[in-house]
């Protein structure tokens, strides 16, 4: 009878618990106190009845027993579930008290976001720069959360330059963690100090190429719209300074843009105090930079001795600093986009404006016309190359970074970008082709300057070593009548304008200047009457496509 009765309260229990499953669809997390609630009660009259029977057999001992111990385990579940469920809700309220009181600053970091456009559209992908220190770790776990509200997509890059003994911690560094917070990663490398023999840079100059060229190559390979640097207010600060002593103008004096094409930068408002808050409450892991204090890096002597020097004579100047920065930048973006307008559209590979157009501005103006005018072919000018500009005269040229040259005539100043020089090439009897045309050397009795302005002839008595044809480098004199001119000087004597000079290559006998083809001759090396001479023609292609 008793088993029955409690097959009965057993079949109750589970249709209830059912019921109550099926009402509230908590398919995943079942009630546990519940079930443990009604064990208990379902377990009561066994135990009772067990403990004051005197004749109940083995079989109903066993049961009350099973009962008790399942009433037991259930009041033992609901007392766990009710503890982990008041410790849940406390954990959410600090969180969430944590996240509104704990960092302003990173809520200022987010509209400063917002203010300048930085954030891609929500499913767009924006591509974290991350070197493992403190800084990038920051911006690293700040636009993950922030990637949670905001809809797009966040994508980290680490690129290892091999520099430094931790460089491999660093980078397992930045794995762990992306790995952790479930962040898509792409590692690159790269040998910069081989990189940096060979195009004759700095370390530093080196790194930061290389550096940006794979983050560019990595925002394409994803589909990343914005690449986020970790930059702060003393970084700013830092460059203002460094560009103030190599005596840059307006547009080094404003720092570093928010905004520079995909590149942005979250942290350029942000202290970099705030920023140690931030990462000493969270825990977020970081490597340090042991070069970082390394004082021999001007960089660094600002960061670790000048501008806490500053601070101590005025408090603050850091962030009023970079707060200047930012004004002078405003008012060099507006200037820049004022003269744009008067630019002339760039025809080919060069860039030709009237005289006029710059003599009737104001300084400021022309320079920034200048300037605008280079940048127009890829290549930015400092502020004492642009000087150099304004001060040609007519007539005048000057060679420009990056393979650029400007030439001043009267009414017209133009810069264009030159043709890669050929190779100096060491001359034989016969055809040779260099640059491109076809070099003509042979000896003769008695030669005369053919009838080409690309021609020489010279006394072959007098060519005693290897003869060499090379561009003009823009040096060198030559002998004549009465003593010795330079080169430019001659091409100037002969009406040949800056840009049509690369036309006239010379030749060189021992590293000395003997001749310019289809200009002059070295007064020692030019033939007598009868003599033996050498003859040197470089063929060239006229319009109509026929060889003179």
């Amino acid at each position: 009878m008793r088993t029955g009765a409690g097959l009965l309260l057993w079949a109750a229990a589970a249709g209830f618990l059912l019921r109550r499953m099926l009402r509230t669809k908590r398919w995943d997390r079942p009630p546990v106190w519940e079930l443990g609630t009604l064990v208990l009660l379902t377990a009561l009259p066994y135990g009772w009845a067990t403990v004051c029977s005197i004749w109940q057999d083995r079989a109903e001992r066993l049961t009350a027993a099973a009962l008790w111990t399942a009433a037991a385990i259930g009041f033992a579940l609901w007392v766990c579930r009710r503890y982990l469920a008041w410790r849940w809700e406390n954990w959410r309220k600090d969180e969430k008290m944590e996240a509104q009181q704990v960092f302003p600053a990173m809520e200022r970091a987010r509209t400063f976001c917002r203010d300048y456009h930085m954030l891609p559209p929500p499913g767009g992908v924006l591509l974290c720069a991350v070197s493992g220190g403190r800084d990038s770790m920051a911006l690293l776990h700040f636009l993950k959360d922030l990637s949670l509200t905001e809809g797009f997509a966040l994508h980290a890059a680490h690129y290892n330059h091999h520099l430094r003994p931790t460089a491999e911690r660093d980078e397992a560094l930045v794995r762990r963690y992306c790995r952790y917070r479930e962040i898509p990663l792409t590692c690159g490398g790269g040998d910069v100090s081989a990189w940096a023999r060979e195009n004759g840079a700095s370390l530093e100059d080196a790194a930061r190429t290389l550096r940006y060229r794979f983050l560019e190559e990595t925002a394409d390979q994803v589909g990343a719209v914005r690449i986020a640097t970790a930059h702060h207010v003393q970084d700013n600060a830092e460059t203002v300074l460094l560009h103030l002593l190599r005596g840059s103008g307006l547009r080094g004096l404003g720092g570093i843009p928010p905004v520079r094409g995909k590149i942005v930068r979250p942290f350029l408002e942000t202290d970099r105090r705030d920023i140690d808050d931030y990462v000493a409450r969270k825990g977020i892991p970081y490597g340090e930079d042991e070069t970082n204090a390394d004082t021999t890096y001007t960089r660094n002597r600002l960061r670790l001795d000048i501008l806490p020097r500053l601070e101590e004579i005025a408090p603050g100047c850091t962030a009023r600093i970079a707060g200047a920065a930012g004004i002078l930048r405003v008012d060099e973006e507006h200037l820049d986009g004022e003269c744009t307008a008067l630019l002339p559209a760039p025809e080919g590979d060069r860039v030709t404006l009237p005289v006029n157009t710059l003599m009737g501005k104001d300084l400021a103006v022309r320079r920034r016309l200048v300037r605008g005018m280079a940048r127009q072919l890829g290549v930015e000018l400092t502020a004492a190359q642009t000087d150099g500009v304004l001060a040609l005269g007519s007539g005048s040229a000057m060679n420009l970074p990056g393979g650029l040259q400007v030439f001043r005539q009267a009414h017209r100043l133009t810069i264009r970008r030159l043709p890669p020089a050929p190779a100096p090439l060491v001359l034989h009897l016969g055809e040779q082709l260099w640059g491109g045309r076809t070099l003509r050397v042979w000896e003769s009795e008695g030669g005369e300057m053919p009838p080409r302005d690309t021609a020489a002839v010279l006394s072959a008595r007098e060519i005693t070593g290897a003869l060499t044809i090379a561009a003009w480098d823009g040096t060198g004199r030559m002998s004549v009548e009465n003593g010795s001119r330079s080169i430019k000087r001659i091409f100037a004597d002969n009406g040949i304008s800056a840009d049509r000079r690369e036309e006239h290559p010379a030749l060189y006998l021992d590293g000395r200047p003997v001749a310019v083809l289809g200009v002059a001759v070295d007064w020692f090396f030019r033939p007598k009457p009868g003599e033996r001479t050498l003859t040197v023609v470089w063929e060239k292609e006229e319009k109509g496509s026929e060889l003179l």
